[in-house]
């Protein structure tokens, strides 16, 4: 890696691949808040307009919202958008600044590593367990974990690459 032409090339593909991650969260999300909004809209119209509730709504919108959010946080991670503080590590000089801030991705990849596989078995988990008003297997909401989150930690993962070969690249 010590040619600059290699570096960029690099650079250039991990990009490429968290744009692709990135899209691949970002279309569901949309939908899921798309959906989720219309399915509000249905609740409030039948419940306050036609005055005869829909039972569905509410637990219909609450799992799209979770879906929406889980997926979200794997590109915020990629547009370094998550709160954090860094208040410490700016002031510390630049070479040590890259591996703290390595370190830090490194133990936030741990965590997801760990969520990844805990929301696994949990949606798997959820296969007999059935919600009580859309009377679907809850694995398809409890997936929301283990999905967003190895959404998360390839965009992670990109971050270290980056963070590694482009020292320049803050955060």
């Amino acid at each position: 890696m010590n040619s600059s032409p290699s570096r960029k090339r690099l650079l250039s593909i991990i990009e490429k691949l968290a744009w692709i991650v990135e899209r691949t969260a970002a279309i569901p999300c949309i939908i899921a808040i798309g959906a989720m909004t219309a399915i509000v809209i249905l609740g409030v119209v039948f419940r306050y307009v036609l005055v005869s509730p829909l039972g569905w709504t509410e637990e219909a919108a609450r799992y799209l919202m979770i879906w929406a959010a889980s997926l979200a946080v794997s590109m915020g991670i990629m547009k370094r958008e998550h709160v954090g503080i860094t208040l410490v590590v700016q002031k510390l000089p630049p070479g040590l600044e890259r591996w703290c801030t390595v370190g830090v991705h490194l133990a936030i990849l741990l965590f997801l590593w760990v969520l990844t596989q805990r929301g696994y078995y949990m949606a798997i988990n959820g296969k007999n367990q059935i919600s009580p008003l859309l009377g679907i297997s809850m694995t398809w909401s409890l997936a929301a974990i283990p999905i967003a989150g190895f959404l998360a930690l390839l965009q992670t993962i990109f971050l270290i690459i980056i963070k590694i070969v482009s020292p320049s690249i803050s955060k």
